[in-house]
């Protein structure tokens, strides 16, 4: 049997004593004892609970988790201070309530922050849209004449200049500037037609 460094005992005749009397011959106590203690300190504990967790309710459930504490040391541990047992368990009840308090009030805080912050993706529906107009934009690139498409791809896609695009397709540069007007063109009649189609 494990002796706790803050030990409960005493007879049951010696648990309404004050927590005084019951410091002496280690012990194991029964459940009886260990209700009577609760009993006798409840008070106390609640008190001391209130002025760390600053709220009655609280602190009374607390109270009662340090009595199941208690109970769940049962008659395994021998405890030679009741008082300071109790104290000492409620005290660390408070302490991991508190710790998890900050915790949940941190991560509320934080999320409120980050549903403050306005996104700028767009919405799903505007994304299908998007994707939609895109389709239909590559649609009537591919029916752009072979040398306006084949100039307008050199242009957007690969980034050739004017004249590298003049250079490999044969043509002047002021030929070049025609077909991809001509692009531009089509593909700006095709995205009207998509906006009035909507």
């Amino acid at each position: 049997m494990r002796t706790l460094g803050l030990n409960l005992v005493g007879a049951e005749s010696a648990v309404s004593h004050d927590a005084r009397g019951l410091v002496g011959t280690p012990m194991a106590l029964t459940y009886t004892q260990i209700a009577s203690l609760f009993h006798q300190y409840r008070e106390e504990l609640t008190r001391r609970l209130i002025g760390m967790v600053k709220c009655r309710e609280t602190a009374a459930d607390l109270v009662q988790d340090t009595y199941l504490r208690l109970l769940r040391l049962g008659n395994q541990h021998v405890v030679e201070q009741p008082r300071a047992l109790l104290h000492k368990i409620a005290t660390n009840l408070a302490i991991d309530h508190l710790r998890k308090e900050k915790h949940s009030v941190q991560g509320i805080d934080c999320l409120d922050t980050a549903m403050a912050v306005p996104c700028h993706a767009p919405s799903p529906e505007r994304q299908l849209l998007g994707k939609q107009r895109f389709r239909l934009f590559l649609q009537a690139i591919e029916h752009l004449p072979a040398r306006t498409r084949e100039a307008f791809l050199l242009c957007r896609v690969y980034g050739y200049s004017y004249q590298e695009i003049a250079t490999r397709m044969n043509i002047s540069e002021s030929g070049v500037e025609k077909l991809l007007m001509r692009a531009l063109d089509r593909s700006c009649q095709a995205l009207e037609a998509i906006d009035n189609a909507e």
